[in-house]
């Protein structure tokens, strides 16, 4: 599965998020599960897509190299799987909101084989209308 698009959501007074609509159509009706990303970023997978990349990482990184297993041990306790209530919303836990800068306002970017989810302001200030530039996206991907 492919994912494409930008979404912007707005946190609830109680800190509740929903999943936009036509992410949460390519997602399917499995579980999903939300883990800290790269460049402040969150990223959200399909279970089934987070268990396939995660088990290669786990079975491959040797008891003994101690770098490895700490930053996997760092990784793996960001991972969450979000339980929604009658309205589809969540709660987001504070070590993820924390991590990623979220403080009331959401971008759900699809971004190819994960959807990230980023603070407002962080996507804005990386990413936004102004910082668009499509030629040279082109040349880095060498399209």
């Amino acid at each position: 599965m492919y994912y494409f698009g930008e979404y912007r959501v707005a946190l609830d007074d109680k800190g509740r998020m929903r999943i936009p609509n036509k992410i949460k159509s390519q997602l399917g009706n499995g579980s999903v599960t939300i883990c800290a990303g790269t460049d402040g970023a969150l990223f959200l997978m399909t279970e089934e897509e987070f268990t396939g990349r995660i088990a290669e990482l786990a079975e491959e990184t040797p008891f003994a190299d101690f770098g490895k297993q700490n930053a996997l041990r760092m990784f793996s306790s960001t991972v969450f799987s979000p339980e929604e209530d009658a309205q589809g919303r969540f709660v987001l836990p504070s070590k993820l909101r924390e991590y990623a800068k979220i403080n009331k306002k959401v971008v759900f970017l699809g971004a190819m084989t994960r959807v990230e989810i980023w603070s407002e302001e962080a996507y804005d200030k990386t990413y936004g209308t102004d910082k668009l530039d499509i030629n040279g996206a082109v040349r880095a991907l060498g399209i």
